[in-house]
């Protein structure tokens, strides 16, 4: 009898999305597209019934999703930064750092790489209705919120006083 066939390509790609403390281990294709990776994560996190992380409610439509790669991947307590991608009518310039991604390849994420995951949120009605509650225009930038990413710490916890 012949060996069964897996369903698996030797090409794919593992990638770990990340928001606060949820990760989302997805097998992917190098030329699949951000806009079907951004499904699949949303359908994950629908799958397993997740309706807020952190505060911030799961939308109902995969659009809402940005994701976000490391200024560097060997620390990434550095921080994170945008990835830009061709369908999410974003302006090219100057600042973009580098270019729109279209696919997996496209945005050089490679085996076992961490991408960071957020809710977009519509900015212009959130300072609409604090404008309408206190009667003050918000001064902050609130161009990008940041990113809420919980890197796990192999450190051990300092416990409290052992009891004898």
């Amino acid at each position: 009898m012949p060996p069964k066939k897996t369903t698996t390509d030797s090409r794919s790609v593992t990638l770990l999305f990340k928001k606060h403390k949820t990760t989302i281990l997805l097998s992917l294709q190098p030329h699949e597209k951000l806009q079907s990776v951004k499904q699949k994560v949303l359908h994950a996190l629908k799958e397993r019934d997740v309706r807020e992380i952190n505060g911030g409610i799961v939308p109902d439509d995969a659009a809402e999703i940005e994701f976000g790669i490391p200024i560097d991947r060997s620390d990434l307590e550095k921080g994170w930064t945008r990835l830009k991608t061709n369908t999410s009518n974003e302006e090219t310039g100057k600042n973009s750092g580098r270019a729109l991604a279209d696919t997996v390849l496209d945005a050089d994420l490679g085996n076992g790489n961490w991408v960071a995951f957020r809710f977009r949120k519509d900015m212009k009605a959130e300072e609409s209705k604090e404008d309408e509650e206190d009667g003050t225009a918000m001064s902050l930038d609130l161009d990008d919120p940041g990113w809420d990413v919980v890197v796990p710490s192999f450190e051990e916890e300092e416990e409290g006083p052992e009891e004898t």
